[in-house]
């Protein structure tokens, strides 16, 4: 039960990573400090937003996943 949440959580934090990645370059301004502070912060944030999507229940309140469905279609 435990494996395809810790999946979910690595592929969460992944996921979320890419995007942080790419979106936060386009959105603050050139300046290296500012940069690197949102970085930290998004980067910091990012394991505790996956924490919660994968084993606290957010995937499935949002509808899109469930680990009780993974294991009825593999079996």
């Amino acid at each position: 039960m435990a494996r395809p949440r810790f999946r979910a959580f690595l592929l969460t934090m992944l996921a979320l990573d890419v995007v942080a990645l790419v979106v936060v370059p386009l959105v603050i301004p050139p300046d290296p400090t500012a940069r690197m502070m949102v970085f930290a912060a998004v980067l910091l944030t990012i394991p505790a937003l996956s924490f919660w999507l994968a084993y606290r229940g957010g995937w499935e309140r949002l509808g899109v996943w469930s680990p009780e469905s993974e294991s009825e279609s593999e079996g």
